[in-house]
């Protein structure tokens, strides 16, 4: 059933290359999932993120670059507006293309640190829920047991 599954994804065979128009809309959802949470665990394990402090540091750190990035690209915005020849306007906007590429990355970055720490939550609260449902289930065992005796 799992391997119809990866070959229903599109992962099996390894030698056709994954077509996701073809795909029916619930998998691709589970596709979109799935590349999402590997995206994630690759984020984690790049930058070796094993707390939340440290993910959260990572994140004020990546926000930290966006601001300088923004801060630069506004001051090549209104250099751009001044009289300036045509060399040094086009190597302008070529530096502005290049921080507004950098500034997709860093954001999509950020939105990986945000769906990390609010899935660990979710999980965290999952985990809690689980003991006490095995905590219930262990007392009610206990005294069964005891009321046979």
């Amino acid at each position: 059933l799992y391997l119809y599954y990866c070959y229903r994804l599109g992962y099996l065979p390894k030698y056709k290359k994954q077509n996701n128009a073809r795909l029916h809309y619930l998998l691709k959802d589970d596709l979109m999932k799935l590349d999402k949470i590997t995206d994630e665990v690759r984020l984690l394990g790049r930058e070796n993120i094993s707390t939340d402090e440290q993910l959260f540091s990572y994140k004020t750190s990546l926000e930290e670059q966006m601001k300088n990035l923004i801060a630069g690209r506004t001051h090549l915005r209104k250099k751009i507006r001044t009289n300036i020849d045509d060399g040094q306007l086009q190597a302008a906007k070529d530096e502005i293309a290049s921080i507004n590429g950098e500034l997709k990355k860093l954001r999509r970055e950020v939105k990986l640190c945000e769906d990390i720490a609010e899935r660990s939550k979710v999980m965290e609260e999952n985990l809690e829920h689980i003991e006490t449902e095995e905590q219930k289930q262990q007392r009610k065992e206990k005294s069964r047991y005891e009321q046979r005796w």
